[in-house]
């Protein structure tokens, strides 16, 4: 399997880490803050979903609150605001919670299919490009930091050998560090969060003591 392939193929798992991660750039070009009352959760992948995730993070950051993020409010920042950031050849981002299972999916270009003996026999019927599933848990860290466990990835309805996830981590940039498994991935949280969970189908970000 080359380096190309690995990271085409699991270019995705950086997906979180780069929403979580990339310090929220945009959040001086929010309309309005939220008010007060109930949190507001969107249910739809939209611009406005991505504002409102943004206001949430602002509130955050300024206020010191714990706020709460759905699957589509994560999908509509990525799309929306962090496209530019998310490898070319991955189509359609999308992240989902449930329970505290994080599950990113996306379709690659399917010349990324790793070469294994497992995929062989399946690689000349496979179409153009094809759906990747990637499942697992956000795992917490010291303050400030998080890192992402793989569990499973699905290329096609294919699953692929664990055995594969640590090395294709590095070429993604994973580093060692103590207590890490070789199949986490671990990133900086941005300024003012403190930690970072997946409950109840829902991203919960906490800030800093």
């Amino acid at each position: 399997m080359t380096s190309r392939r690995r990271g085409g193929l699991l270019g995705t798992l950086v997906l979180l880490a780069v929403v979580l991660g990339a310090g929220w750039l945009f959040r001086d070009r929010i309309a309005g803050m939220l008010g007060g009352g109930r949190e507001k959760i969107a249910t739809t992948v939209s611009p406005e979903s991505a504002a409102l995730a943004e206001a949430k993070i602002k509130k955050l950051q300024e206020d010191g609150q714990t706020v709460r993020l759905s699957d589509a409010e994560l999908t509509s920042l990525m799309r929306y605001r962090f496209r530019d950031r998310i490898p070319g050849d991955i189509y359609a981002p999308a992240v989902a919670f449930r329970g505290d299972t994080v599950r990113m999916q996306g379709r690659v270009p399917s010349d990324r299919l790793p070469d294994v003996p497992e995929l062989g026999r399946v690689r000349a019927f496979l179409p153009d490009t094809a759906d990747v599933d990637i499942i697992g848990r956000l795992r917490a860290r010291e303050s400030g930091r998080s890192a992402f466990q793989v569990e499973r990835i699905i290329f096609a309805g294919i699953p692929i050998p664990p055995r594969f996830y640590p090395k294709a981590l590095e070429q993604m940039g994973r580093r060692d560090e103590p207590g890490l498994p070789g199949d986490a991935y671990a990133f900086k949280l941005p300024d003012g969060v403190g930690s970072a969970r997946v409950e109840g189908g829902y991203l919960v970000l906490s800030p800093s003591q």
